[in-house]
């Protein structure tokens, strides 16, 4: 395939507006590109407008899965200096709503795979490509493949989210709660008739995360790089100065680490409630929106090594724009050390991935990475990608995925 292909492949990614929605014509599109190449594949809708896709070359085991999502995020046109929804080449760059996050990973996978097909390069296994619907917003199409069972068997995993030169092997966990206080109106001047529905709901807030940064002090995983972190980022009460409130809502996002579980921190937001409505009287409703345990894969796994030696050359050979060289000293200070020059660092990450769902049952130790062409310009206006990043990736899935079988 030639590169002026490669390139309209991820255009006409682009251009299909999946924000939230809509995953259906991408995955009706790579699925009649996989059908002409022969490649074996499966449609998975869900609704009318979302869909997963899976293709595989190879056949038996061992399994290497690779992945991508179809949906982006939300463009305002106003905020672009073009338009979100047209892939425009500037500089050496390609701007576009999802060209960084992550139809250019997507689309390096696919195109890996045709080429790869079409060479009739041995496969001593299967490559399995699982591409998702509604990432952004849950993982939800991960969570049905993990519990359709394309997860079974699988050895490794690759997914082609926007790392640059650089290996994430490990993502923190996240938890939602939504907290409804249910309280009494009354006259301000005449409190004891009613129920203050936000004072319940600020005392039972600075209880629990006073309990739960307490439990987590001293904690933290040198991988993810971080603490466990509570935000109390959503809060709503009452409707007028001089009346008791009958109603506040708060909505809380933690990012979780191994050392302090998922299930201990939602054990402590139960057990506060509980005390607190016996002491007080206080009616709180929780409702926890999304619960995902963190994932950290093995630092030595075949995968990443392999990907450390196959990528040096190419990162050798890498030209970085002003704004790529500022990320990498981003990169160089959270590591907290320089880094050799050709060095593919390996680290972890405080943001999320599908690999949450896909590895519920193994989220420690796996053989688990994530690189993809990319940098930090994910969810931002003007979002972009290396147009010689992007193309040196397919080179390097198309070198890195049959050696996956024949590395020891």
């Amino acid at each position: 395939m030639k590169d002026t292909e490669k390139i309209s492949l991820l255009s006409h990614l682009v251009a299909m507006n999946t924000v939230n929605h809509n995953e259906i014509e991408p995955a009706e599109y790579l699925k009649q590109l996989f059908d002409d190449a022969g490649i074996k594949n499966e449609l998975l809708p869900v609704g009318d407008d979302r869909a997963n896709l899976i293709a595989e070359i190879g056949s038996g085991s061992p399994i290497l899965a690779i992945s991508g999502h179809f949906d982006v995020v939300a463009a305002d046109a106003k905020e672009w200096a073009t338009d979100p929804f047209t892939l425009t080449e500037k500089d050496g760059q390609l701007f576009g709503r999802g060209a960084n996050d992550m139809k250019s990973g997507l689309a390096a996978l696919t195109i890996a795979m045709l080429e790869l097909k079409e060479q009739q390069v041995p496969i001593n296994g299967t490559i399995r490509l699982m591409v998702t619907f509604g990432e952004e917003v849950g993982e939800l199409g991960a969570k049905m493949l993990y519990d359709a069972g394309y997860m079974q068997g699988v050895n490794a995993l690759l997914i082609a989210e926007p790392s640059g030169y650089r290996i994430c092997y490990g993502q923190a966990g996240t938890i939602d709660i939504d907290l409804e206080s249910i309280g009494k109106n009354a006259h301000s001047s005449m409190p004891a008739l009613g129920s203050n529905a936000v004072d319940h709901l600020i005392r039972i807030l600075y209880t629990i995360k006073a309990k739960v940064m307490a439990r987590a002090a001293g904690q933290h995983n040198a991988v993810l790089n971080t603490d466990t972190l509570f935000n109390i980022d959503v809060f709503n009460g009452g409707e007028q100065v001089n009346t008791i409130p009958n109603h506040a809502l708060a909505k809380i996002n933690l990012r979780t680490i191994p050392e302090v579980s998922n299930a201990e921190i939602l054990q402590i937001f139960h057990d506060v409630i509980d005390a607190d409505a016996a002491k007080y009287g206080s009616q709180i409703n929780m409702h926890v929106e999304m619960d995902l345990n963190p994932v950290v894969g093995d630092p030595k796994s075949k995968m990443l090594r392999l990907i450390q030696r196959v990528a040096k050359p190419y990162l050798l050979n890498a030209k970085f724009s002003a704004s790529d060289q500022q990320q990498n000293q981003i990169v160089t200070k959270m590591l907290g050390r320089e880094l050799p020059a050709g060095t593919i660092p390996a680290l972890g990450a405080p943001g999320g991935t599908d690999a949450r769902r896909l590895l519920v049952d193994q989220p420690l130790g796996f053989d688990y990475t994530v690189f993809g062409p990319g940098n930090f310009t994910s969810h931002q206006p003007n979002e972009y990608v290396s147009k010689s990043m992007y193309l040196d990736f397919i080179k390097m899935y198309e070198e890195l995925f049959p050696a996956y079988f024949n590395e020891a």
